[in-house]
């Protein structure tokens, strides 16, 4: 059985996310619901040795569903499908709360129309919704070059089943995907960051670059949106924030004017990280909460979280110039995991100060700073390759 956070992890590689109120034991009474005849499925697979599939159904298939309204007692849970159509085999998955597994389809391919049926599991942490070789998986339509779906296993945000979903369909990099070790990663962990610390001075990982190179990457870049339109329960208390494990938690404002200080002012919901942002008022700073749905507990920014393109490493960055008694640049890099978001180091500067950040690649930031010269601020462009970074 796999590790949870993992799964995530895995899944997050090859498909996108979709926020849908799933519960495990509907899932297993679904799977009884359609299923064809061991002819039938013995029937789909000699046709596939017989005839060779059309190359227009290869590829990836996804697709994100979002519930109506988040059901309280539900926790909004998430559960990520995705198929996967090669030449030589035909995978579907499912992953997210207390739901992995991995099953290998077979298929028959028609007029515009594949049907998959379940073959074997590959591998499960949870039970599988289906009993028997031969059950109906999904019907995948081609209609004027979109793909759509309908399945007896995902229901729609009404708990609808064989509903039609629109896919999102990506090709498949036939010549070999590249492995986890050569996709560029950030290794650097120093939780000890403070101010004036040499080793994580900024200065020594800035390169400089134009203001076109820069001015385009911030045209390309495209942050997480934080959808407002999730709602969440208020009480007399605060605001109730569902967790993944059923229990919720309550912001309670404190408005002493002591180190205590805490109000909140909820803002919307990251449903890529499952996570809800909050406006935040301390004593002394004021900025963004972010909490996830996993754990509960919140991670406080002073600027809006920049998160990196590329989910299959998931970074955000908190990039800000503080003026107290002296200005300083700061730069604080933290991982998005499946159930956190965890801080992994800091860079800061005496003489260059962020204004505005943007993520390049994955690993890659760009960056418009102030840097002061002969006692005047001069605008400079930068590039800081924070996979480089040790």
């Amino acid at each position: 059985m796999r590790n949870i956070n993992n799964q995530f992890i895995i899944m997050n590689k090859k498909f996108i996310f979709i926020t849908l109120c799933v519960l495990l034991s509907g899932c297993m009474d679904i799977g009884k619901r359609a299923s064809v005849s061991a002819t039938q499925s013995s029937g789909s697979e000699s046709q596939q040795s017989e005839h060779a599939l059309s190359q227009h159904w290869i590829g990836r298939y996804s697709l994100y569903v979002k519930p109506e309204a988040i059901m309280y007692d539900a926790s909004n849970i998430g559960v990520g499908y995705g198929f996967e159509i090669r030449d030589s085999i035909v995978s579907f998955v499912a992953d997210g709360f207390q739901t992995y597994f991995e099953c290998e389809c077979s298929l028959q391919e028609g007029q515009d129309q594949l049907i998959l049926f379940y073959k074997k599991t590959t591998e499960c942490a949870t039970p599988v919704p289906f009993q028997n070789v031969g059950d109906t998986v999904a019907f995948i339509t081609c209609e004027q070059g979109k793909y759509y779906m309908q399945s007896p296993v995902v229901p729609d945000a009404e708990w609808a089943y064989n509903k039609k979903f629109l896919l999102e369909k990506t090709s498949l990099d036939t010549s070999g995907e590249p492995d986890d070790d050569s996709i560029p990663k950030i290794t650097y962990w120093h939780e000890n960051f403070e101010y004036g610390n040499e080793d994580d001075c900024l200065d020594r990982w800035v390169s400089a670059i134009d203001e076109a190179e820069f001015s385009a990457a911030l045209t390309n870049y495209k942050n997480m949106q934080i959808d407002s339109t999730v709602q969440l329960s208020v009480t007399k208390e605060g605001y109730v924030v569902p967790l993944e494990n059923g229990n919720s938690r309550i912001l309670f404002d404190n408005y002493e004017q002591s180190d205590g200080r805490c109000i909140y002012q909820y803002k919307g919901y990251l449903a890529q990280i499952n996570c809800y942002v909050f406006e935040y008022e301390g004593f002394e700073w004021e900025g963004l909460a972010y909490i996830p749905e996993a754990d509960g507990k919140e991670c406080l920014f002073q600027t809006e979280a920049l998160f990196s393109p590329d989910h299959k490493n998931c970074y955000c960055i908190d990039a800000t110039t503080e003026s107290g008694d002296e200005r300083v640049g700061v730069i604080k890099v933290f991982q998005i995991t499946p159930v956190r978001i965890e801080f992994m180091f800091g860079l800061w500067s005496d003489r260059i100060f962020p204004q505005t950040v943007c993520w390049q690649d994955n690993t890659t930031l760009y960056m418009k700073a102030l840097r002061e010269e002969d006692g005047a601020d001069q605008t400079h462009y930068y590039k800081i390759s924070l996979d480089q970074v040790r």
